[in-house]
């Protein structure tokens, strides 16, 4: 294959599927894409109404084993729900723990609060003892979720579930629920190991 190119909206044939997969999402380490369905309906565009988790794959990866077809740019309503201008993982600290903020919060204020999500209401969703996702919960803060409010109300969330220590913080793009984005409250490292430190 090409090296052709990672772009929004792009849609490449690949060496490892024979139905075409379109960007939703892009950055550095990731690429969301979405697939494309012998009735020719796509996975995620259209059915806006559930709760999903992307597909996901190492840019590096998808780089090295997919071709460029053709570009189709996300119509508004994609971009409205799939909303690729936000991070796809931030709030990322490796020396603290979900259950243990409160006691180290001056140590890391500046971390914890140097950065804004650009949107007014998000769905976290945390992570039981076992491992699997529990109910997202929505929060919300007029004129765009500050760094301090986000890690704040995550904290809550994440030890309501479960109060096991965590290996470092940080939240995870999974998709969209109820029009919103969706992330997981993780630790400093993702779950599909993309993120090696």
């Amino acid at each position: 294959m090409t090296q052709d190119k990672l772009e929004i909206g792009g849609i490449y044939k690949t060496d490892f599927d024979s139905r075409p997969f379109r960007i939703i999402g892009l950055d550095q380490y990731e690429v969301f894409y979405d697939c494309l369905w012998s009735d020719n309906k796509w996975t995620f565009s259209g059915s806006f109404r559930r709760k999903t988790i992307f597909y996901r794959m190492s840019a590096k990866i998808f780089q090295s084993k997919s071709e460029l077809i053709e570009v189709n740019k996300l119509t508004d309503e994609e971009f409205k729900y799939f909303r690729p201008d936000l991070p796809m993982r931030f709030g990322r600290i490796k020396d603290i723990s979900w259950n243990n903020l409160d006691s180290v919060f001056d140590d890391y204020k500046d971390q914890i609060t140097d950065f804004k999500i650009d949107t007014e209401k998000l769905v976290l969703v945390p992570h039981g003892k076992k491992g699997g996702y529990g109910k997202g919960v929505i929060i919300e803060q007029t004129g765009g979720l500050m760094g301090l409010e986000i890690i704040s109300q995550a904290s809550k969330i994440q030890n309501s579930v479960n109060d096991c220590q965590s290996d470092g913080i940080g939240f995870y793009r999974l998709g969209f629920e109820k029009g919103l984005p969706r992330y997981s409250i993780g630790e400093y490292l993702d779950k599909a190991g993309l993120m090696k430190n």
